[in-house]
């Protein structure tokens, strides 16, 4: 008697049990070709690059009033250097400029609210490393942490930049008296720009 295999009505087949594998598998590697074939995503723009500065300085500077300068007496002559020492130049610009030493000469001010301000403004002349003249003009407060006052090189090389950077000034110890305060001890980091000014403290 020969023995027959009922299928339920509706059940697949075994060789179409097999094929439906193939298929399912056939349709996955199709949508995955049609993802690398896809446009990929356009990449961000670059960023532009920020201004470099032609010289990068250590700040040292002294700065003296005569009278000084408090409650009592708000203006004062101001004397004294400003030192910009160990320059590299991040641009190239001018390699050989490492030293150069500003006398000042100028107005400094007190002023009392809403917080006691020492502020100067001035001009300095000097030379550099090279030998060559320079000149500056300078303006802006003596306050901690806060970026150096406004100045400008202008003569001798680099005529025409702008200067920015951070400063620390102390009171000299030996320059408080009972009528306020007659110098300032100030170091920090110094930037000479051709144009836009970036960040100082990058460099």
């Amino acid at each position: 008697m020969r023995n027959t295999r009922s299928t339920a009505p509706g059940a697949a087949s075994p060789a179409r049990r097999r094929n439906r594998p193939r298929g399912a598998l056939l349709s996955a590697v199709l949508l995955a070709c049609a993802g690398l074939l896809a446009p990929a995503a356009a990449a961000a723009p670059a960023a532009a690059p920020g201004p470099v500065p032609d010289l990068v300085c250590r700040l040292d500077a002294e700065v003296d009033f005569s009278p000084s300068l408090g409650v009592l007496s708000r203006q004062a002559q101001v004397t004294g250097y400003i030192g910009y020492r160990d320059c590299r130049s991040p641009d190239g610009a001018a390699p050989e400029l490492t030293d150069i030493v500003f006398h000042v000469l100028g107005t400094g001010r007190f002023g009392a609210l809403p917080v006691p301000t020492f502020s100067v403004e001035g001009t300095g002349t000097g030379a550099w490393n090279t030998g060559e003249e320079g000149s500056l003009y300078f303006n802006g407060e003596l306050k901690k942490g806060s970026p150096v006052p406004e100045r400008t090189v202008t003569s001798g090389p680099l005529t025409g930049d702008g200067i920015n950077g951070l400063q620390i000034p102390v009171p000299r110890f030996d320059k408080i008296d009972p009528n306020g305060v007659a110098g300032f001890d100030v170091v920090g980091q110094v930037c000479f720009w051709n144009g836009e000014k970036g960040r100082c403290t990058a460099y």
